[in-house]
């Protein structure tokens, strides 16, 4: 497997591994696939360009195979967050084909090495049942805050 952290020349390959996951997360909305994709191009190289956004891709015989996408943010601190640096993990996906083969905890472990060299404090994600075992794996823990969220349009 060949690992590597994303640049602007890789906005379609994540476009394509974000889509994808999208299509088995939410698979009543890929009607809206272009409009998300449109929203991608825009975001992903200015993003890419301050540093907000970070992401591992992991290629099988020159065919993506794992995605690890890290969006990062700076914030006041606290006491869980000393320097206000944290990351959100969204996107981490791999590809039918290529699971239960260790290639998404190949992805995941560069994208938390890339985590460590950014100096970030925490990192957080949501997890699917079926990544579950995966986070675990890697040292992630069930936080006690439960996540919420209002939809706002």
């Amino acid at each position: 497997m060949e690992i590597r952290y994303a640049t602007e020349q890789d906005i379609e390959h994540l476009i394509h591994a974000r889509l994808a996951f999208n299509e088995e997360i939410h698979p009543h909305d890929h009607g809206r696939n272009e409009e998300l994709a449109k929203q991608f191009r825009v975001y992903l190289p200015q993003a890419m360009a301050t540093g907000a956004f970070e992401a591992v891709l992991g290629f099988v015989d020159s065919q993506l195979a794992s995605t690890v996408f890290m969006a990062i943010r700076d914030m006041p601190a606290n006491t869980a967050m000393p320097r206000g640096r944290n990351a959100t993990l969204i996107n981490v996906y791999t590809f039918p084909a290529f699971r239960r083969l260790g290639y998404g905890q190949a992805v995941l472990a560069a994208a938390l090495r890339k985590a460590r060299e950014l100096d970030l404090d925490v990192v957080d994600l949501e997890s699917t049942a079926m990544g579950k075992g995966l986070y675990e794996k890697a040292g992630f823990t069930v936080r006690p805050l439960t996540p919420m969220r209002m939809v706002l349009n």
